[in-house]
């Protein structure tokens, strides 16, 4: 009985598949088609504010995530547009230089919806290949958080906060939008599965604030350092 199932999978199961029974049909050009993958790595935000402005107050860059599903069309072996869909973080941190013993300090958290559109141009060998990334990037600020220590309105110490960060439709520019270009290389694992890593600029043209009075712009410029895997069908 089970050599009789064995028998008739083996001869019917090819034809409902539409594939002939030696074997599955071979694309004609394995470098062109459709990917679809996963890929997470490091963010380094850096909050870029022109020295003009908010003189006594300095800021550092923050540690953050970034997490993607991207999806490409390879054209051929040397080209592919892509588009992701990600989640990263762009934080950053603040102290405000005074003339005295407590220095008030604030980390910031920002949450951003993202989805880059780029162009990938590669080189190298059959499996192993460098590749070039140009393109563009357009999201949504989702989430705010802050905590640090502030002073008192009518003395010297400092007040802890812990706090999530309302938006405000006057102030907040909640559209973010820009350049990236990535630098990576990528590994043909199978015929099917490709593996990469990338280190990635992500260069804001957006300002985090509207216009308004006693508006200070502030940009959020993004280094990314990714790893993932796309597979091609």
């Amino acid at each position: 009985m089970l050599a009789m199932f064995a028998a008739f999978s083996m001869s019917v199961l090819p034809v409902m598949a539409g594939q002939p029974q030696d074997g599955p049909e071979k694309k004609e050009n394995p470098d062109k088609g459709w990917g679809i993958g996963i890929s997470a790595g490091y963010a380094y935000n850096m909050l870029s504010i022109p020295d003009a402005y908010d003189y006594d107050r300095h800021y550092s860059a923050g540690d953050g995530f970034y997490v993607a599903i991207p999806v490409k069309y390879n054209f051929n072996d040397w080209f592919a547009l892509s588009g992701e869909l990600a989640a990263v973080s762009k934080n950053y941190s603040s102290y405000r230089s005074m003339q005295m013993m407590a220095y008030p300090w604030e980390k910031v958290e920002n949450y951003y919806l993202s989805v880059p559109v780029y162009a990938q141009f590669s080189f190298g060998r059959k499996k192993l290949r460098g590749f070039v990334n140009a393109g563009i990037y357009a999201g949504a600020w989702l989430y705010s958080h802050r905590q640090g220590e502030s002073l008192g309105p009518f003395d010297s110490v400092l007040y802890p906060y812990d706090e999530v960060v309302p938006f405000d439709s006057r102030r907040d520019n909640r559209f973010d939008a820009g350049l990236l270009a990535g630098l990576g290389l990528k590994y043909r694992a199978a015929s099917c599965v490709e593996i990469f890593a990338e280190a990635r600029y992500m260069y804001a043209l957006t300002d985090m604030q509207k216009q308004y009075r006693g508006h200070i712009p502030r940009y959020s410029n993004t280094m990314v350092v990714q790893a993932g895997a796309v597979f091609m069908f």
